[in-house]
């Protein structure tokens, strides 16, 4: 019994001594390694306790010199990503310049300054506008202040009685700076609207006097009236529409009408349909009209006639003067002179 007692105590005092060495091996790790976490921190200097100075100088063989290497790698790695972090700004502000010049080209190349102008050369909604830019606006009146306009000698117009005749139809105003004696060959300077749209008095505006047939009938001698037409006047081969010996008519035909150049055929067909509506200025229909001939097409680019021929059903012939109908209170359309059948 005593030496069984005497060996369990000594198996006891063994296990504690072992227990206890345990302990401590596991405190001295434990410990070894919270300095190392110092030292990687760059925390030790700040605690200063013999605990941390002893695990310090128990790795001062495996970590002191490497904490130095580390803290230099460290540095060197900020370095890096600071210069990395820079180099991204840049790049990124490269990157910026680069999509803005991206985004301005484009928009340069493709935008609407261009596109609108060359849009506004060829869209169809311009080209109605464009029919009137740069050409030689008209408006033909008929219906003039007065008694009687087909009675003997010619009627004068006051200067008033012009403006008024040239302002009626935009709803405008109209100044006129002499009378118009309505003779062949006569005509007064007037300024007055430039388009139903602008109706204040900026446009130079000459009255010319001309005739026009008397009920539907033609070459007796017709009624006066008065051609309107923007600028100086009609000279050159114009000037044969204003003759005593012709009588104006005309029809319109639509906004994009003269657009394009009227061939040959285009305008005999155009001049025979003038001659034969009931809506023209005034209807001729009554000389029962067959045909057209026209030896060259028409150009709206320049007011001047283009020489027809036509013909009635019992054969008579009258020389046609056809030039462009660019009415400003009309669709555009053609304005025709029918001269004397004996004057061709």
């Amino acid at each position: 019994m005593t030496a069984n007692s005497t060996a369990r105590r000594a198996r006891a005092r063994t296990g504690t001594r072992t227990a206890l060495a345990a302990l401590a091996g596991a405190a001295l790790l434990s410990v070894s390694a919270c300095g190392g976490s110092a030292d990687d921190d760059g925390s030790a200097d700040d605690g200063g306790g013999d605990a941390q100075e002893q695990p310090m100088e128990a790795s001062d063989g495996g970590s002191g010199d490497g904490s130095d290497e580390d803290s230099e790698d460290t540095t060197e790695a900020d370095n890096a990503d600071s210069s990395g972090s820079t180099g991204s700004s840049d790049g990124g502000s490269a990157q910026d310049d680069g999509v803005g010049a991206g985004a301005g080209d484009p928009a340069d190349a493709d935008g609407s300054g261009q596109e609108g102008e060359e849009g506004t050369g060829d869209g169809s909604g311009s080209e109605g506008d464009d029919a009137a830019d740069g050409r030689t606006q008209i408006m033909l009146v008929t219906d003039l202040p007065g008694d009687d306009q087909t009675g003997d000698g010619w009627p004068v117009l006051s200067p008033a009685e012009l403006a008024t005749t040239l302002a009626e139809p935009f709803d405008g105003t109209a100044t006129c700076e002499e009378e118009l004696e309505l003779a062949p060959g006569r005509s007064a300077t007037c300024t007055g609207p430039a388009s139903m749209d602008m109706t204040e008095p900026e446009q130079e505006w000459t009255a010319q006097a001309a005739r026009v047939p008397v009920s539907g009938e033609v070459g007796d001698g017709g009624a006066v009236a008065v051609l309107f037409t923007t600028g100086d006047g009609l000279t050159g081969p114009a000037d044969v529409l204003l003759d005593e010996g012709t009588e104006l008519t005309g029809l319109g035909f639509g906004s994009m009408f003269g657009s394009e150049d009227l061939s040959a055929q285009e305008l005999e067909e155009s001049t025979l349909q003038t001659l034969t509506s009931e809506n023209a200025y005034v209807p001729v229909a009554e000389a029962d009209w067959e045909s057209v001939t026209c030896e060259d097409g028409l150009s709206f680019e320049a007011f001047e006639p283009s020489p027809c021929t036509g013909e009635t059903a019992d054969g008579e012939t009258y020389p046609l003067h056809v030039a462009p109908g660019t009415y400003v209170d009309n669709d555009q359309g053609l304005l025709v002179g029918i001269a004397r059948s004996d004057a061709g």
